[in-house]
């Protein structure tokens, strides 16, 4: 990958950018021993770091969808038009939230990951609220994360 590439991969999919960095320096330390004897480096560790980072991206993306499909589900389920107001700021903040953090390269594994997020979604609201909510989830991905 060319050095464009990666500056490109970086702004457009931080995400996407940390695997690919600590795959590529996984690689680099396993097959360059001289490389892995440099003392003053500490590559595990290094290579940790940058994988945890899109890790953490990944992990914020998550809760802010699990957010704003909780108050989602308040506004479409509970009864309570007082808080409708407060409600939908709420999503508008969890989505422009969101849009900071997204990067294309967590769509994969997000799809995989929807239907445990809204039955976590379900879960907490159905803890505060005495309501019954769809077993499957009416919202899409794309119309959350956009």
């Amino acid at each position: 990958m060319s050095n464009i590439a990666m500056a490109t991969t970086y702004e457009t999919d931080y995400y996407q950018w940390t695997i690919e960095q600590g795959k590529a320096l996984r690689k680099l330390v396993n097959t360059h021993q001289e490389i892995k004897d440099l003392g003053e480096i500490d590559w595990e560790n290094i290579i940790e770091e940058i994988e945890a980072l899109g890790r953490s991206e990944y992990s914020a993306v998550v809760s802010l969808l699990r957010r704003q499909i909780e108050h989602r589900l308040k506004i479409d389920y509970v009864p309570l038009e007082e808080c409708y107001r407060k409600w939908k700021s709420e999503v508008l903040a969890f989505k422009k939230n969101l849009k900071g953090k997204y990067a294309p390269g967590m769509k994969p594994k997000l799809e995989k990951q929807f239907e445990e997020i809204y039955q976590d979604a379900v879960e907490i609201v159905q803890a505060e609220y005495d309501v019954d909510l769809p077993k499957q989830c009416s919202y899409f991905l794309d119309d959350l994360t956009f």
